[in-house]
């Protein structure tokens, strides 16, 4: 089985009751923007303990890098995108290896409860 089986683009957008299917089916989530701040797809990808490719814009670089659950690649360079890509695919151990931390990172700093303690311990602060 080729990459082309494997690889689904969905050129669409994906409504909220359809996220889940999509993203407890995904292998990997690719983002590969070439402009951004940060991405609500990126942690609903972390929320799900998926592996990511994502390209190094925004607060992509410093989540890759912080979190080990993202492989990184230049933005606007397709070529070293599709190898990465390539690589990822056929590789489970890999992947597995972002997954872990993925799985590790959506339980800690980036978790719902510390995301919600964070929030409260701002709002305190500034009705102080």
């Amino acid at each position: 089985m080729g990459l082309q089986d494997r690889v689904r683009f969905l050129p669409r957008f994906v409504s909220e009751p359809e996220i889940p299917a999509y993203f407890n089916r995904a292998d990997l989530v690719v983002l590969p923007y070439r402009e951004i701040d940060q991405s609500g797809v990126l942690y609903t990808a972390l929320a799900f303990h998926k592996p990511m490719l994502v390209t190094d814009v925004g607060g992509f670089s410093e989540f890759a890098s912080e979190t080990g659950a993202a492989r990184l690649v230049p933005p606007n360079n397709a070529e070293l995108l599709g190898s990465a890509l390539a690589e990822l695919l056929q590789s489970p151990g890999e992947r597995n290896k972002l997954a872990e931390a993925a799985t590790k990172t959506s339980a800690g700093p980036y978790s719902w409860d510390r995301i919600a303690e964070q929030t409260l311990e701002l709002y305190r602060s500034l009705l102080a």
